[in-house]
């Protein structure tokens, strides 16, 4: 027999198929769109919740529905329709097709691998580090405030999903939007649900920063904090966690460090901001005994060979200038001698892989990598070792997968030392410029190997997907500027030029292939990523009405890897037709791809690439041989006939 309500349709729209859940005050059903073919999550509150607490209860869900409908991450599901029936509102939004990790957890009685659990963590991170960075005009930072194991959905691909915003908060100019002593007893920080420790400290986001640690503790040794009652009989929460390596002496003490700084009771004694903990989660293992040992031996061992090496140089002077002087004289002789050493890697081998995907690239760091690497010993936290060393990178136009690799284990060590530099924006918005426009990645896509000269070109895994790459040195160095109104982090913002509003549209670009990726792999509609991505490009290459384009602001090399892009774009039957579906018209798409044309034509341009050829004259055949192809593209995507009936056919197609 089946379960009373299904088979209704609602809105004439969704037909409830099966009941996913029951709670108090409402209905959870899973429900299919009849025109789209598309299942949904349906939460209908009960019709017979009366009085005022119903009324209450009924707006406060409504109101969750309205702030989760300004909310786009991957890991947190849209809310797509609010229907009210009358005697029945339902809140229809993306059904997330996992088990809570609380469930889990409970099914197989034994605590989660620690590696999974530091996985969902960084997982985690990223979509609390989007809710605690909310600005004008989307609104403003959010406080999660109920972070759980089972307000964490797990999905079959090992990635998960935060559920249930209801206590949620927004950290508005005027204060928190809801001052309530609200979460869950043995997650949530003292401020957040103990009434005494609430009067005197503010909930802010590093409540969550708590909430978080808590639940990887659960989650990694199966135990949360428990009621007691106190020596006057009282019932009160307690907020002693014993070490994570007391339950399992395996588990590392990297993370149990990470841990009990996440869960200190004071917050200012936590983790500050979620990036920290994100960082510390990514490079856990750094944070061990054994590596802290090991990095304290090579430090020793270095300094003694530096000893021995002073020592035999100074025989028979009576005293020695002072090891700082020493320390930065030998810095100083590192910088000076990598800015004349040789910027090609050495020991270069390319070899074709045994399945024949493709070819694997091995090669040892340039004379002035290691260099720059040794002054970075020497002193991490100066940044200008780190400033020579991209440009050194960038030298041959070509940032190798080699130098990448190299590049992000000395950021792993040392990211963090220089986080507080003035001019740490700047290095990081350099860095995203490194993988934006000179990344190249061999194996995955047009290889060829000119043996005699010992050359590889290669165009790389294709130019949207490169610039998915560079969207993490954008977002942090956005934030550094953001955090430093004044200098913006040593990114130039003036009349001249304004390269924090660059960094707007070199972000959007450069996060469009994983957003249409995980759009399309969840079957999420991809026109709204689809149409910021065509914004920035259009802004990037035709300018915003206002401002002159940004990449006219560039170097050549930046200008023709930002058209390439474009260029794929519009080459792709099927970001082509997602640009149309976002409504983009024929005229515009022929209007860039034409100025792509006209600009990589010009007498200058030309001679640019003919004084760089193994860099750039790969891209720019490419872009220039293609371009009749291209517009046959736009050609059949813009006058198929399921476009003509969408009414975006032709040069004026809306």
């Amino acid at each position: 027999m089946a379960e009373a309500g299904i088979g209704r349709v609602v809105d004439n729209k969704y037909e409830i198929i099966a009941a996913i859940g029951k709670g108090g005050m409402s209905n959870v059903w899973l429900g299919r769109d009849r025109r789209l073919d598309k299942l949904w999550a349906i939460k209908e509150i009960k019709p017979n919740v009366a009085g005022r607490q119903g009324a209450a209860n009924r707006q406060a869900i409504i109101d969750e529905a309205n702030f989760m409908k300004r909310l786009d991450h991957p890991a947190i599901p849209r809310v797509v329709d609010i229907i009210d029936t009358g005697s029945s509102i339902f809140v229809v939004m993306d059904y997330v097709n996992g088990t809570a990790l609380s469930k889990v957890l409970r099914q197989q009685g034994e605590p989660f691998e620690q590696e999974e659990v530091i996985d969902w963590g960084i997982q985690l991170c990223d979509v609390l580090g989007y809710l605690h960075t909310i600005h004008p005009p989307a609104g403003y930072p959010v406080v999660y405030r109920d972070l759980k194991p089972s307000n964490v959905m797990l999905r079959d691909d090992g990635s998960v999903k935060l559920i249930d915003f209801g206590i949620s908060m927004e950290l508005l100019p005027t204060g928190p939007s809801d001052d309530r002593v609200i979460g869950t007893v043995g997650y949530g920080a003292p401020e957040q649900v103990d009434a005494d420790v609430h009067k005197t400290t503010p909930v802010d986001t590093r409540a969550d920063i708590y909430a978080l640690g808590t639940t990887l503790y659960s989650l990694v040794t199966g135990h949360v904090p428990r009621m007691v009652r106190d020596e006057s009989g009282r019932t009160v929460v307690d907020f002693t966690l014993r070490p994570i390596r007391d339950w399992n002496p395996q588990l590392s003490d990297g993370l149990q460090a990470i841990i009990e700084r996440a869960t200190q009771f004071e917050p200012n004694n936590r983790y500050q901001t979620i990036d920290e903990m994100r960082y510390d989660l990514e490079h856990y293992q750094e944070l061990t005994a054994e590596y802290r040992a090991a990095q304290r031996a090579k430090v020793n061992g270095f300094w003694m060979r530096v000893r021995v090496a002073v020592a035999a140089t100074v025989v028979g002077i009576a005293c020695l200038i002072g090891s700082n002087v020493v320390r930065n004289s030998s810095y100083d002789t590192l910088l000076h001698e990598a800015s004349l050493a040789s910027t090609e890697e050495r020991d270069v081998e390319v070899t074709p892989n045994a399945d024949g995907t493709g070819y694997t690239r091995t090669a040892n760091a340039s004379e002035a990598e290691d260099d720059l690497l040794a002054a970075i010993e020497l002193n991490p936290t100066g940044i200008e070792p780190y400033q020579q060393l991209l440009q050194v990178y960038q030298a041959d136009r070509v940032f190798t997968p080699t130098e990448s690799r190299r590049w992000l284990e000395l950021w792993q060590r040392h990211g963090r030392d220089i986080s507080s530099d003035p001019q740490y924006g700047r290095l990081c918005f350099d860095a995203g410029i490194l993988y934006l426009c000179y990344y190249d990645y061999l194996g995955l896509k047009d290889v060829q190997v000119d043996a005699a000269a010992g050359v590889v070109v290669a165009s790389g895994q294709g130019a949207i997907q490169n610039a998915s790459r560079s969207t993490e040195w954008f977002a942090r160095a956005k934030r550094a500027a953001l955090a430093d109104p004044n200098n913006h982090a040593g990114l130039q913002v003036d009349d001249t030029l304004d390269e924090l509003a660059a960094l707007d549209v070199y972000e959007t670009i450069g996060a469009f292939y994983d957003e249409f990726t995980t759009a399309g792999f969840e079957g999420r509609d991809v026109t709204e990523a689809s149409a910021s991505f065509w914004e920035s490009l259009w802004t990037a290459i035709i300018g915003d009405g206002q401002d002159g384009p940004v990449v006219l602001q560039s170097s050549k090399m930046v200008q023709l890897r930002l058209y390439e892009v474009a260029f794929e774009s519009i080459s792709s039957p099927t970001y082509l037709a997602a640009f149309r579906q976002a409504g983009v018209s024929a005229q515009d798409v022929t209007t860039l791809l034409q100025t792509i044309h006209d600009r990589m034509d010009e007498a200058d341009f030309r001679n640019y690439v003919e004084t760089n050829p193994a860099a750039t004259q790969a891209l720019f055949d490419l872009v220039m041989d293609g371009y009749e192809d291209a517009l046959a593209n736009v050609g059949r995507t813009y006058n198929s006939p399921t476009s003509r009936v969408r009414g975006t056919s032709g040069e004026g197609g809306e």
